[in-house]
């Protein structure tokens, strides 16, 4: 059995943010049913790629989830969610403002009187108070990384610039589905559900610890100014530098032991004679100051061989190396399948398709082969009949437009 089954998520949530956290409920068996708009659904469907009208992006974050398409401006709708609420362990949302869902009755401080069971989940850009709430401002990846000095730390040719990943997104969608299943294991010991919220800002702070532990505590601002790239500019000069070699990069990091006895090593894998009595790479603290003449001393070494040729020296004196791969390339490394991370599913539309699966193994509750993404309301004759409804009051429901039929996009 998963380890979720029989628990029962209302997933507001869209895009990418609320949506990565509640694939993680769904991997692992939730029943989370996505509550979207009756025409277009989720934002994210509109997004391309698209593949025989159907969105890929939206494909790869919604596995196994069950699609419920309503019109929530209407009493019969909001019925219909409170009957899929009577029975529901967790709500989750990601709306920009929590006025949507005070607006439809929706918001936690009506809903936990009437289901005080309920663990009540909010994702935003910047929290649920202070001033960039007050002035309704969208919360969004670039956002993130703007505001929490990730772009800062990331220079490019013309300046700062936006990490190419969502990393704020999947921060505080991980985030976001830990809050749930804490305030679930609480509940079992209170019998109370609750309310739980993390933002896109505060995630991208909360992965920097290792940065504004020393900021906040009298560290050196210079070691965060970015003008060393992506690394720390006054960090260790092997720890994730990059070399050209004969056929592609190489990713080196070399640590964990003292400095000297790194050139040692260094100087034994590259054949480069001097590294290790070289004043200038003594100790850590000289190798800063002298970050240049290392690489260039070892960038000519490096462009003379291939990775294939490289890689077993260096690890024989165990420096840590790997070959930059491209996400495509990324795809192809064997250990996602030894890891069980690569999945294929049957789309209603698209036939076989294949997604990146859960990052969790759980020994005697592990995930089961995902589904494939919904169809726009693909579930909604099936969910309301599961609620009770009738046959006819169906039809009658379709009839009023509170509900729709199947979508596909066209494009």
């Amino acid at each position: 059995m998963t380890a979720l089954k029989g628990f029962r998520v209302v997933d507001f949530t869209q895009v990418i943010f609320g949506p990565a956290a509640t694939q993680v409920l769904a991997e692992h068996g939730a029943e989370v049913i996505k509550i979207e708009r009756l025409r277009g659904g989720d934002l994210a469907r509109d997004f391309g790629p698209w593949h025989n009208g159907q969105s890929l992006p939206f494909a790869g974050l919604n596995l196994s989830k069950r699609s419920l398409s309503i019109n929530l401006k209407t009493e019969q709708g909001l019925e219909i969610i409170h009957r899929l609420l009577k029975n529901a362990d967790v709500l989750v949302h990601n709306f920009r403002s929590r006025k949507v869902m005070e607006k439809l009755g929706l918001d936690y401080e009506t809903l936990k009187k009437r289901y005080p069971r309920l663990v009540y989940a909010a994702g935003s850009g910047y929290g649920s108070t202070g001033p960039y709430v007050e002035r309704n401002k969208g919360g969004h990846e670039s956002m993130a990384q703007a505001l929490s000095g990730a772009a800062a730390r990331f220079i490019g040719a013309t300046g700062p610039q936006r990490l190419p990943f969502t990393v704020s997104d999947f921060t505080g969608g991980m985030l976001l589905a830990q809050a749930i299943l804490i305030a679930l294991l609480a509940r079992e010991r209170s019998n109370e559900g609750q309310y739980v919220e993390t933002s896109l800002l505060d995630g991208m702070m909360s992965m920097q610890a290792w940065t504004t532990s020393s900021l906040l505590n009298g560290g050196d601002p210079k070691e965060d100014d970015g003008s060393g790239g992506a690394s720390h500019p006054r960090g260790n000069p092997l720890d994730g530098a990059v070399f050209k070699t004969a056929d592609g990069y190489l990713m080196v990091t070399a640590l964990f032991r003292s400095f000297g006895d790194l050139m040692i090593d260094l100087e034994k894998a590259t054949g480069v004679d001097g590294l290790s009595t070289d004043d200038r790479f003594q100790d850590l603290e000289s190798a800063k100051d002298h970050r240049s003449a290392l690489n260039a001393i070892l960038e000519p070494v490096f462009a003379k061989r291939c990775n294939a040729d490289w890689i077993p020296l260096l690890e024989e004196y165990d420096i840590l190396v790997a070959p930059i791969k491209t996400t495509q390339e990324a795809l192809q490394e064997p250990q996602l399948e030894i890891n069980n991370m690569l999945h294929t599913v049957e789309h209603a539309e698209l036939g076989i398709m294949r997604h990146v699966g859960t990052p969790l193994r759980l020994s005697s509750t592990p995930a089961e082969k995902p589904e494939a993404a919904p169809l726009l309301g693909e579930q909604n004759r099936q969910i309301l009949y599961e609620l009770g409804y009738t046959e006819t009051q169906v039809k009658e429901i379709m009839d009023a437009g509170i509900i729709g039929g199947p979508e596909k996009r066209n494009s």
